[in-house]
């Protein structure tokens, strides 16, 4: 027996835990989902079963339910102090920060490419930024994660590059910009400036009397020269199916979602906790470690992150030996065998770690795909992984 609008109120519940709870919020909760399980065992017993005979999906949203009416929090669940004079960390200039280092970056990537020390100098500069808008964070009781977006973009934009793999992605990627604009640049009225950073959007292009400046999505880090002149024609002689189609493609490929990812996992993950409302993440890896790894894997931070994802489902950061999956995987339509899978995947990509291929940073390679799909219920896995992304 299916009970209809379970589900929609564990989703409900779960955005609620998410967005963090002061006590009165808290005691709320605990009276409506008090409500819900008593509805439950209601229907249940005018049908003449037992919840624990409901669908497995019933069963666990009940079981959970069950447990947050009886007080017991989901372990990491955030708390929110209403005592605080603001929700977010106020911070002048950081977008602005951001803009100048871009612009150095363009200017001087001849320079950068070919000096270390350079390199180390603007990294170092980079460094003092991070730690100044951390500063700011912990005065203000708060942390990074919390900044406005596009403040918060730029802090883990900061982050991305002081790594030294990252920051000559970031340089080669740029190099490649140069050369599809030395390619259209006699039908160019202006010189053009190109900013990689981290946006909200895959391009900005603006006019200003002697410069055109084009702000590229930081995920074009990973694109070759092909896409890099299809996004150049695009940009400044207009819409072209040609290049449409390839940078459509390639937007929602695996490789630039995989930086948006990294990108955003610099935002502060602290409180963060293994312990989901449906599955547990340390029981994941213990299974993975044993099945996969002969139990030899070295078990990284495990954290669900906060936010619903539409179609990547985890990241591994090697600079903080984390894998993070998805809170759109802690749901009862989520078997453990596809947490699983892709508890796997993050662990290959700890394993393989990035190849970098004439500066393009290449997370799966064909040997990690060939390992990948050793996983038992790879076939399964996917289509559920797919119906899952079509749904949010």
């Amino acid at each position: 027996m299916r009970i209809s609008g379970l589900l929609r109120a564990f989703r409900s519940v779960r955005s609620r835990l998410q967005a963090g709870l002061g006590p009165e919020e808290l005691k709320q909760l605990t009276v409506d989902v008090k409500s819900i399980v008593q509805r439950v065992e209601q229907i249940c017993a005018r049908h003449g079963i037992t919840p624990d005979q409901l669908p497995r999906p019933s069963r666990r949203v009940y079981k959970f339910l069950t447990e947050l009416a009886a007080g017991h929090l989901p372990a990491g669940a955030p708390t929110v102090d209403r005592g605080l004079p603001r929700s977010r960390p106020a911070l002048r200039n950081v977008r602005r920060c951001g803009d100048h280092l871009a612009e150095r970056l363009w200017q001087q990537l001849p320079l950068l490419v070919t000096s270390a020390d350079a390199r180390k100098q603007l990294q170092a500069d980079m460094g003092r930024h991070v730690a100044t808008i951390e500063g700011i964070c912990a005065q203000q009781k708060a942390a990074p994660g919390a900044l406005e977006p596009p403040s918060r973009h730029v802090y883990c934009w900061l982050k991305f590059l002081i790594s030294e793999e990252n920051l000559s992605a970031h340089l080669a990627a740029l190099e490649r910009a140069k050369a599809a604009l030395g390619e259209l640049q006699p039908a160019l009225s202006h010189p053009v400036s190109v900013h990689l950073l981290n946006l909200g959007v895959l391009w900005r292009k603006r006019h200003y009397r002697n410069l055109v400046l084009v702000k590229v999505s930081e995920g074009f880090v990973s694109a070759d020269a092909d896409i890099w002149k299809a996004l150049m024609k695009t940009l400044l002689h207009g819409k072209d199916h040609g290049a449409n189609g390839l940078l459509r493609e390639f937007v929602i490929s695996e490789e630039y979602r995989e930086v948006l990812c990294e990108l955003e996992s610099f935002a502060d993950s602290t409180g963060l906790s293994s312990q989901g409302c449906v599955h547990n993440l340390e029981e994941s890896f213990a299974r993975v470690n044993a099945a996969y790894f002969g139990g030899t894997m070295a078990k990284p931070r495990l954290v669900w992150n906060r936010a619903i994802t539409g179609r990547k489902f985890g990241h591994y950061r090697p600079s903080t030996d984390t894998v993070m999956l998805s809170v759109s995987l802690d749901v009862p339509e989520a078997p453990a065998s596809v947490v699983d899978f892709v508890m796997y995947h993050e662990l290959l990509h700890k394993r393989h770690g990035i190849t970098v291929v004439n500066g393009r940073r290449l997370a799966h390679t064909p040997a990690f795909r060939a390992e990948e799909r050793q996983f038992a219920e790879y076939g399964e896995a996917e289509r559920v992984l797919n119906d899952l992304a079509r749904k949010h």
